[in-house]
Formats: structure tokens, sequence, C-alpha cells
């Protein structure tokens, strides 16, 4: 038994030292026609060929899913524009990136960023790759000597300081993708090298890069048109070193940096809300998510709650909601979970509204105050609105009174400061009255617009309705000290603290 369990051990330990064979599963997404398929007819075919890796290739987004996705260690969007997809798979691939369910590698045509074809753009994905838009080329095909900036990157891991990619489109855009901080340069291409008049040179031009905000391990190269790029040995190189890097199997000390040193906050959105809802949930992803530039904070969003389950979620320490309240019965549950487990919350207008009504949701009655929706104004105004002293975090840097950029006003019966649990920081001045033109507020009532539940750990802010808010100094002070007053009292510990 002895000698059978040490053959057993020496056989084991023997194993240990032999390379691994298991492959890496990639998806490419390739363009087949027009311009490009000289290229992509080669490309792909290269890619199946490599050994280790495991390839499956489509030619466009309806096979995806976000099931689908969980098949892949790597999605490579070889040429295929950013638009064109599908709704579901839109959905799929920016929580497969902003989860970090699999790496990404980007060629060329995916930054065909603007409005093509009749599509709109894809906000999400112009800001993942830097908040940048296509503007044109600077050149219409011409050799470029590529150099290389960050040289200890894993992604060029055995090239040369630069080398020459033939015969290639080279993009300009409406601003350099290195003002992004949340963009690291890894190469440029020399413009001198690059047959093109100076008035279409950007002058700084980046052509390799990666997002550092997103979880998932990502790249992007500028160039992939001409089919001469299967002659360069360099694009070789760095297409196997992308592939392995965003798979995970190549170690970074990029990978292995504390990102997110403070606390973990959750955008919960509705794409199924009224539009003047959805323009200001866009606006606070982007306010939010440029509050979050060096890494200060993580910033997920969602339009499902249950696609992460409650053990996700606690991670989070604030979630906001920009427009409405969880509609579906698994979110409602989840999002009541975790708010009476001290989760925190900030909820902006519509996410507020409850009725009487046996079909709505008696909890979040209860998490408001006990207060529901009696009434409006409208058409959404500026309106005067006073702070109620400035003896807390939300209100002490905000000015007594100031005014409101375009939103829709919110009656509630009973008022919300009728609940002895209810801080009421800031209301509607009574100067105001009469406010409104088809329907009018008189006055007479009491009309908070900012308060908290004290009993758990909410704001909620009756601003939300339209795309005005945001550029207002006081609204973004208002939206600022309302997160860091949510989040500082988390029981888990004040990320503020010293």
């Amino acid at each position: 038994m002895y000698m059978k369990n040490l053959l057993i051990s020496l056989v084991l330990s023997l194993a240990a030292l032999l390379p691994s064979t298991a492959k890496e599963k990639v998806l490419v997404l390739y363009e087949n026609g027009g311009w490009h398929k000289p290229f992509t007819d080669l490309a792909v075919p290269w890619l199946q060929s490599q050994k280790d890796l495991e390839v499956t290739a489509i030619t466009d987004t309806k096979p995806i899913t976000e099931d689908y996705l969980k098949n892949f260690d790597v999605f490579i969007q070889l040429d295929y524009p950013p638009y064109m997809w599908t709704p579901e798979a839109v959905v799929a691939f920016e929580k497969y990136i902003g989860l970090g369910l699999g790496g990404y590698v980007g060629m060329h045509h995916a930054t065909l960023l603007g409005e093509f074809d009749g599509y709109p753009m894809w906000t999400w994905f112009s800001d993942f790759m830097g908040g940048i838009r296509y503007r044109s080329y600077v050149a219409s095909l011409s050799d470029g000597k590529v150099c290389i900036e960050d040289k200890e990157h894993p992604v060029v891991k055995g090239l040369p300081p630069s080398f020459t990619i033939p015969d290639d489109e080279w993009y300009t855009y409406d601003k350099d993708p290195r003002s992004n901080p949340d963009i690291h340069v890894i190469a440029n291409v020399d413009e001198t090298t690059v047959n093109a008049s100076d008035d279409l040179k950007m002058g700084d031009h980046p052509v390799i890069w990666t997002n550092t905000k997103v979880k998932a391990r990502n790249v992007y190269f500028q160039f992939g048109h001409s089919p001469e790029l299967l002659k360069v040995d360099s694009w070789k190189k760095l297409m196997l070193n992308a592939i392995h890097w965003t798979a995970g199997t190549v170690e970074s000390s990029l990978a292995s940096e504390p990102r997110y040193p403070r606390f973990k906050a959750l955008v919960y959105w509705r794409k199924d809300a009224e539009e003047a809802h959805i323009q200001f949930a866009r606006q606070t992803l982007e306010f939010y998510r440029r509050l979050n530039f060096g890494d200060g904070f993580a910033l997920d969003s969602v339009t499902s709650l249950s696609e992460l389950g409650y053990s996700k979620l606690k991670e989070y320490s604030v979630i906001i909601l920009p427009d409405e309240a969880p509609k579906e019965d698994a979110d409602k549950k989840l999002f009541e979970q975790y708010i009476e487990n001290g989760g925190g919350a900030l909820l902006f207008h519509g996410a507020g509204f409850t009725n009487y009504s046996d079909m709505n949701w008696p909890w979040l009655r209860n998490l408001m105050g006990g207060s529901v929706f009696k009434g409006n104004s409208w058409p959404p105004v500026a309106a005067k609105c006073q702070t109620e002293g400035h003896d807390n975090a939300i209100t002490a840097t905000l000015p007594d009174t100031f005014i409101s950029p375009e939103n829709e006003y919110y009656v509630w019966d009973p008022s919300p400061r009728k609940n002895p649990d209810v801080k009421v920081f800031v209301s509607l001045s009574p100067e105001n009255f009469p406010l409104g033109l088809k329907d009018v507020l008189y006055g007479g009532d009491d009309y908070p617009l900012v308060w908290s539940n004290m009993k758990y750990r909410m704001v909620y802010l009756n601003f939300g309705h339209g795309d005005q808010l945001y550029s207002d100094a006081v609204m973004k002070l208002l939206f600022y000290n309302a997160l860091r007053w949510v989040v500082s009292r988390d029981p888990r510990g004040n990320p503020f603290a010293k």
C-alpha cells in the first residue's frame, strides 16, 4: 500500500510540472463584408489555427446573451462596429465587461463611434473607449510606425520598441483618449511616418490603450484594416499576448493593485421608465462615474437586481436609484432585504413614487416615511428651494436658498415631516406659489424635497425629471453631499474616516 501511494504521489507531482493543455475559449465577433473582409478572411482562420485557443466565430450579435457569454474567457471584437447590436447583446456585453466575467480585445472598427447607418451612438461603449467619438482618419491608407510607451505592459511583452503597421486607416477622434483618466495608453503612432496633411493629424495619437476602470481586462488596437497585417510578426505577437493577458492567464502588477480602496456603489435604473426619467438616469450614471475618477470607489450599474443576487448586492455600500423603484417582485424582495440589513440608498424622484393602491408596494411607503404621492406641478419649471438648517453633512455647504433647474415637484400625503423618524433637509420655498401652469401647486401645504427616514440609511431627493438638473453647481453639490452622507453611515465603518 505504501509503494502504491508513493507511486501515485510521484505521478501527480510529475503531472504538475507538465504544461497545461487547457485551451482559452475565445469568441470572435467579426465583420464579414465591406472593406475589412479581406483582413478578417485571413485573421479568423489564423486565430482558429492557434493550438492553445478554442475559437468560436460569429458575424452578428444575435447569438449573444448573458448565458452564451459565460462560455468564453475572451471576447474579440474583430472590426465589428459598435452598432447594429441586438438589445439583449448590448445588455449582456455591458455586464460581461462591467462585472469582469471575461476579457476583451477590440480592433479598428470597434471605435467607429457616432451616428452611422441610422443607429444612435452607444454611449456606454464610447465611455468604455474613453468617452470618444469618431471624427475621421489622417490618411485614406498609410503605413505607420507604432511606438511603445509602456514597455512593461504584458500586451507588448517580447516586442521591439517600435514596429511598422502597413497600409492601415489611422482613426482620429473628437478628443484625445489619453485625456480620460480611466485610459492607460500603451502605444502611439508616430504621425511623422503617416502620409497625411498636418491639418488632419491629432498630434498625440494613441493606438493601443486599456480602460483601467472596468473590471474586465481589456485592450483596444486601432489598426486592423489591411490583410497585410497577417505578414507582421509583431501584430501576431500583440494579438496572442492580448488574448492571454485579458483571459487572466498572464499575471500583471496592474491587476494586483488595490483599485477600489473606499467603497462600492451600484446604480440601478430601468430602461422602461419614461423618457425624461431615463435622461436623468443617464446623466446620473455619468455624474457618479466622474466622481469615481482616481478609483475612489467602485461604480457598477444594472437594470436588474436579481442578476446579482443578495450575496453580491450586500457588497455595495449604496444603491443609487435615479429614475424609478424596482418593478419585478424578485427585485423588490432583494431591495427590501438589502435595506433592512443595513444597506444604503439614494432614491431620486420617481424612485419614491407610491400610492394607496393595493397593487402598490407598502414596504416602499414605509421607507418613504409613510407618505404617498398626492399630486405634482406641471410642466417642469425652475423653482426656489430652501435648506432647513446646516447642522448636517447634506446641507452644510449649501446656500440658505437656491434655484433648482427645470423639474417636476411632487406633493405628499401625509407630509413626511409628520413622521417623527423623518428629517427634512430641503423644501420648496413659499415664495414659489402658485407653481405650475397645467397642474398648479397653490401653497398652504408642506412641500419637502429632500429627506431621510432616519430608521434607515437612505435619502430621498425629489429631483430627477429631464436633462437640466446637472447643469447647476448647487444641485451637483447636493447630490455629492447626499452620497457621502449615506455612505458615511455604513455600519461596516465610515470609509471617509481618517
